[in-house]
């Protein structure tokens, strides 16, 4: 595995990506994941360790403002603009034809790539990505105040409860907290909102001319949606033990949720 930096130009300015990049042992259909927000391609990592794994190319970056990408100082980045920059970097990677997986507000930008761009999607794993009003469960927090009211005390109180959880996985997204630009946060729940809350998202999840797989945590089976989804003929699947970070909570039932959608759905 290689961890790399490259950079692409965005509305005239230079952004740096921090990326890895795990090579396949076959020449099989690449996995790039989206991270959530204030969270980061290491949520993804453990998928280098998964054996059905091992023969896909596996690919991870940073959107801005996350893990080590640094968020660009006069920029005010939303939802719209981490699918261009999603555009940009896997055009700069030259992966052509892949599979997308995306995590809460990744999930979320895959779904508008997969619009936009469809014709490098294989497919698209949606691992519990904003649908519906429900999903902004943090960034519902952020938008009631201002930006020194979210850095003073928002912010600071969503970290203490996330460092005392009982959930990994919750613990761990505290964690990775520390690391994200709270400029970024800030700036990008406003439109994962509106997405969430009047962009008729289960509708266009479920209209995707694509194999497609919803993944949620045994703890969230709870989501007013996932009836829809079913009937709607979109293949689901629950990964116990689980709540929002399945990677964290149980990596080898979540990765092999991913295999098994990946051998059966996607061509090679």
């Amino acid at each position: 595995m290689l961890f790399k930096v490259l950079e692409v130009r965005y509305k005239e300015q230079p952004l740096r990506i921090d990326y890895f990049i795990r090579r396949g042992e076959k020449e099989t259909v690449a996995v790039v994941y989206l991270n959530g927000l204030g969270c980061s391609k290491d949520d993804f990592l453990e998928a280098i360790n998964s054996p059905e794994l091992k023969e896909y190319t596996l690919v991870g970056f940073d959107f801005p403002g996350c893990g080590n990408s640094p968020y660009p100082e006069d920029l005010t980045l939303g939802i719209d603009d981490l699918v261009e920059i999603t555009h940009l970097v896997l055009l700069k990677l030259q992966i052509d034809k892949f599979v997308i997986v995306g995590h809460s507000m990744g999930g979320l930008v895959a779904l508008l790539y997969a619009e936009r761009y469809g014709e490098h999607v294989k497919g698209f794993v949606n691992v519990e990505g904003n649908l519906a009003p429900e999903d902004c469960f943090f960034s519902r927090e952020v938008t009631q105040h201002s930006f020194d009211y979210f850095t003073t005390a928002t912010l600071p109180e969503l970290k203490r409860r996330l460092t005392h959880s009982p959930n990994r996985g919750f613990r761990n997204y505290a964690e990775t907290l520390e690391k994200a630009s709270e400029r970024a946060y800030f700036d990008a729940s406003p439109s994962l909102i509106e997405y969430s809350d009047h962009g008729n998202l289960i509708r266009r999840f479920i209209g995707l001319r694509m194999p497609k797989l919803f993944v949620y945590g045994s703890e969230n089976r709870g989501l007013s949606y996932l009836p829809t989804l079913k009937e709607g003929g979109c293949e689901t699947v629950e990964i116990p033990e689980s709540n929002h970070f399945l990677g964290y909570d149980n990596p080898h039932a979540f990765y092999r949720a991913i295999a098994a959608f990946l051998q059966t759905n996607v061509s090679r």
